[in-house]
């Protein structure tokens, strides 16, 4: 099973979808979130219960993806990994991203980012990137879930955590199109 690193602006849109743990194993690779990452999604936005519409910041959740092995911590182990952290730190403005460009680098690991200038980084680095949208078709396409829960996750992507995908992301008419099956 290949591995890969995820990103917070990723990440951020599984929890969002309801379905985290069904879309990072349908992927089927062997998932590891930089602790960068972890300390950059503290909060993830949930509904409201008491105020339909509305929105509330909730703790992120890591203890059950970590607990049945979908996902496991992971952080730069030697000098190259530091290096490369540093350098790829200087360029954006968080973290999380130097730090998962810097170990897929230097492991060979596939690198999952909706942002989009650690996609154009991560790509010249010669790394293979799959974005959120890329995911959730896999998912899709594997584990078949019924078109109002496929419909529910990418209008809860869209709402909680605020992520629509360009028109330049692999699956962007994909996505819109789900979305059109459920009409006005």
């Amino acid at each position: 099973m290949p591995s890969a690193v995820i990103d917070a602006c990723c990440l951020i849109d599984l929890f969002a979808s309801g379905h985290a743990e069904a879309i990072l194993r349908a992927a089927a690779f062997d998932w590891h979130v930089p602790v960068a990452v972890q300390s950059e999604v503290q909060f993830v936005r949930q509904h409201d219960p008491q105020q339909p519409g509305q929105t509330i910041a909730v703790a992120a959740d890591f203890a059950p993806l970590f607990s049945s092995a979908a996902l496991c911590a992971c952080k730069p182990e030697d000098n190259q990994e530091l290096t490369r952290f540093t350098q790829y730190a200087a360029i954006f403005r968080s973290d999380g991203e130097a730090m998962c460009l810097a170990i897929a680098e230097s492991r060979g690991w596939i690198v999952a980012t909706d942002d989009r200038k650690a996609i154009r980084m991560g790509q010249a680095a010669g790394l293979t990137v799959i974005s959120c949208p890329e995911l959730v078709k896999i998912w899709v396409d594997t584990a078949k879930p019924a078109t109002p829960v496929l419909q529910g996750a990418l209008t809860d992507i869209q709402f909680l955590a605020q992520f629509r995908p360009n028109s330049s992301m692999p699956c962007y008419k994909w996505w819109n199109d789900q979305l059109a099956k459920a009409g006005p």
